[in-house]
C-alpha cells in the first residue's frame, strides 16, 4: 500500500488561476492527463478555499436548498449555487483536458459519513461502461483528512469489470469484502494496482475515472465528514438511471432519463436529456434612478411593507435586487433567518435595532442600534433580523445579491458602519472617506465610501468595470440628467456611463457602494447561450400549448400527437 500526498504548488497555481497558456502550465497539465490515463485519478488538488467550504455547508444546513431534480444526484440541475461551483472556469479547464471540450454535468450531491461509517467498495453504476468517458470530482468539505478521505484502487479503471461483477463471481455481497480482499481481486487481473488513500484537507479534490474501484471509511474519532461529488461525462456519452434497489451485479436501469447539463461546448447527439441551468436567467439590469419621498406609507395590517425597486443580473453579479421597507413601531418582519444572498441594509429614517444571531433561535444574539445614515453588511447565511422598538416607523433600504463563490480565504464578516459621527470630510470640492473595503463570499471586493460634493462640483462621464450604487443622505445630486434628492437611490451596472455633479446650493452627501465581481468572459458567454436556449424553449413550449389547446378535441390531434412529441424532442436537443 502507499499513501498519496498533496500535489505540488505548481499544480495548485494552475488550479487557482485556470490558465493553461504558458509552456510550464501546459506541460504540467499534460503530465496530469498522462497520470489520469495511467492511474485513473489525479490529486489531491486544492479546488475550494475554507471560506467556500463554509458557504457550501451553510447552504445545505441553513439555506433551504431546493430538492435535487428528478433523483438524488440532480442537485446542480435545481440549485444555482451548486451549479456555479460545478462550472467554475478553473475546474472546467482541467476537465477539458480529461474529457475534451464538450462536457456534460450529470451528477452533483453532498455525501456525509459519520465517524467509523463505511461506504463499501464499489464502482459507480452510472459510469461503469467499459467505454469510459466519465470523470468524477470528489471534494472534501468538512472534517477532511487522510482518515476520512476517499479510498481508491489505482489503475482499476483498466480492469474491464466493475467491483460488483468481480464480487458476484466470488460469491461475495456488497460490503462483505475487506480492502485486502478487494486489492487481491484487482491484482489477479492487473498486478500493478495499488491501494491509495490521499492526505487531504477541506477544499482538496480528487479527479477520478468513473470506472475506478473506490470507497471510503471515516476512521476519525469524531466529526462528520462531508464531501461534494460532481460527476461529468463527455458529450454524447449516454448516462442511464440506475435502479438503486439492485446494487449488486447484474445492474438494472430504469426507463427514466437522467437530467444532464451542458457545461462546455456542444452536444447534438441526443443521447441524453439535457436540461437548462437552474433558475431562470435574470434579465440584464439597466441603470436605475429611484427618487424616494419619505415618509412612505405603512401597512397597518402586516406592519411591514416592502417597496420593490429593481432586480436583475449584471456582468459582476448573478442577481442584484433592491427594495425599501417601512417597519411599524413594536414590530419585526420575521424571526432571525439566514439565506444565500449577501445584503446591505441602510437606515434611511428612524432608529432600527439589528439582531445579529448565531442561529434561528436568536439566543445570545448581538443587538445594535442604527440611526439614519448607518448601514450594515451581512455575509451569506448570517442569521439576522430587524426590530422597531421606537414609537415611529423605520424606513430602510436593502441591497441583496448573489454570485459564484469567490476564492477568498478571509471574507468580510458582519460589518456595521455609522456616518452620523462623521461631521465633515474636508473642504475640497470633491472629498471621500473610506468606510470599509475587502472581499466577500461573492465579490472580489466590496468597497463603501462616504462622499461630499460641494455646489457646482462634480466629475466627468465615465464607465466603471464594477457595479455602483449611490444613496443620497443629504443635499441633491444630478447624474445622467436625472436629479436625485435626499434618500434617492441610483444604480449603475458595470460598463454603464455615468457622471455626477451637485446642482444645489448646499453640500451633497451620499454613500457609494462598489460591487466588484469576477464573472469572466467565459461565464458571461455561457449565461448568454443559456438565456438564448431558454428563450427558444419558452417559444417552443408556448407554440405547443397553443396548438394543443386548438386541436385537443379533434381526432387529428390524437393521430398527430406522437409525431409532434418526437419533433419537440428533436427541437429541444437542437437548441
Amino acid at each position: 500500500m502507499r499513501i498519496c500526498h498533496r500535489s505540488g504548488s505548481e499544480s495548485e497555481t494552475i488550479e487557482r488561476s485556470g490558465e493553461i497558456g504558458t509552456m510550464d502550465n501546459l506541460e504540467t497539465m499534460r503530465r496530469e492527463r498522462d497520470s489520469f490515463g495511467r492511474d485513473g485519478f489525479i490529486g489531491p488538488i486544492t479546488l475550494f478555499t475554507r471560506a467556500q467550504c463554509q458557504v457550501i455547508l451553510r447552504h445545505f444546513r441553513h439555506g433551504d436548498p431546493p430538492t435535487p431534480l428528478k433523483w438524488g444526484k440532480g442537485q446542480a440541475a435545481s440549485d444555482r449555487l451548486i451549479f456555479d461551483l460545478a462550472t467554475r472556469p478553473a475546474l472546467l479547464a482541467r476537465l477539458r483536458l480529461l474529457l475534451g471540450n464538450d462536457i456534460l454535468l450529470w451528477g452533483a450531491s453532498l455525501i456525509t459519513r459519520e465517524p467509523n461509517e463505511i461506504h463499501p467498495w464499489h464502482s459507480d453504476i452510472e459510469s461503469s461502461s467499459l467505454g469510459g468517458g466519465f470523470v468524477s470530482v470528489w471534494i472534501g468539505i468538512e472534517n477532511t483528512s487522510r482518515e476520512s478521505a476517499l479510498q481508491m484502487i489505482a489503475r482499476s479503471h483498466a480492469i474491464g469489470k466493475t467491483i460488483q461483477e468481480v464480487a458476484h463471481e466470488n460469491g461475495i455481497r456488497r460490503g462483505e469484502a475487506s480492502t485486502a480482499t478487494v486489492l487481491d481481486w484487482a491484482r489477479t487481473i492487473i498486478p500493478s494496482v495499488e491501494f491509495v488513500q490521499a492526505t487531504m484537507n477541506d477544499g482538496d479534490a480528487v479527479f477520478f475515472d468513473g470506472r475506478l474501484w473506490h470507497g471510503s471509511w471515516n476512521t476519525r474519532v469524531e466529526g462528520t465528514r462531508a464531501a461534494l461529488l460532481f460527476q461529468y461525462a463527455a458529450a454524447g456519452t449516454p448516462v442511464k438511471m440506475p435502479d438503486f434497489s439492485q446494487l449488486e451485479w447484474p445492474f438494472r436501469f430504469k426507463m427514466s432519463r437522467v437530467p444532464v447539463l451542458l457545461v462546455s461546448g456542444r452536444d447534438s447527439s441526443r443521447a441524453n436529456y439535457i436540461v437548462p441551468p437552474p433558475e431562470p436567467i435574470a434579465p440584464a439590469l439597466a441603470s436605475q434612478f429611484h427618487p424616494l419621498k419619505l415618509p412612505l406609507p405603512e401597512d397597518r395590517v402586516s406592519r411591514w411593507h416592502p417597496h420593490y425597486l429593481f432586480a436583475g443580473a449584471t456582468t459582476n453579479l448573478s442577481t442584484m435586487g433592491a427594495h425599501v421597507s417601512v417597519l411599524s413601531p413594536g414590530h419585526s418582519p420575521h424571526p432571525p433567518h439566514a439565506h444565500r444572498e449577501e445584503e446591505i441594509l441602510v437606515v434611511l429614517d428612524g432608529e432600527a435595532e439589528l439582531v445579529i444571531a448565531l442561529n434561528e433561535t436568536g439566543l445570545n444574539a448581538r443587538c445594535e442600534q442604527l440611526g439614519a445614515g448607518a448601514f450594515v453588511y451581512y455575509p451569506a447565511f448570517q442569521f439576522h433580523t430587524i426590530r422597531n422598538a421606537t414609537a415611529k416607523p423605520i424606513t430602510y433600504l436593502m441591497f441583496k445579491w448573489t454570485g459564484p463563490p469567490q476564492e477568498t480565504e478571509a471574507p468580510f464578516e458582519t460589518t456595521i458602519s455609522r456616518t452620523e459621527d462623521i461631521r465633515q470630510i474636508g473642504n475640497a470640492p470633491f472629498a471621500t472617506q473610506l468606510m470599509f473595503e475587502g472581499p466577500t463570499h461573492y465579490l472580489t471586493k466590496l468597497q463603501v465610501h462616504l462622499t461630499e460634493l460641494q455646489p457646482d462640483a462634480g466629475y466627468a462621464t465615465h464607465a466603471d468595470t464594477h457595479d455602483v450604487a449611490i444613496v443620497a443622505l443629504s443635499g441633491s445630486v444630478e447624474t445622467m440628467g436625472r436629479r436625485i434628492e435626499r434618500h434617492g437611490v441610483v444604480y449603475f451596472p458595470a460598463g454603464e456611463m455615468h457622471d455626477m455633479k451637485n446642482p444645489g446650493s448646499a453640500t451633497a452627501r451620499y454613500l457609494v457602494f462598489e460591487f466588484h465581481g469576477s464573472l469572466n468572459g467565459e461565464v458571461t458567454a455561457c449565461r448568454s447561450a443559456a438565456r438564448t436556449r431558454s428563450l427558444w424553449r419558452t417559444l417552443g413550449n408556448r407554440t405547443y400549448r397553443r396548438v394543443r389547446q386548438s386541436l385537443a378535441a379533434t381526432s387529428l390531434w390524437h393521430a398527430l400527437r406522437p409525431i409532434y412529441r418526437r419533433l419537440r424532442r428533436i427541437f429541444a436537443a437542437l437548441i
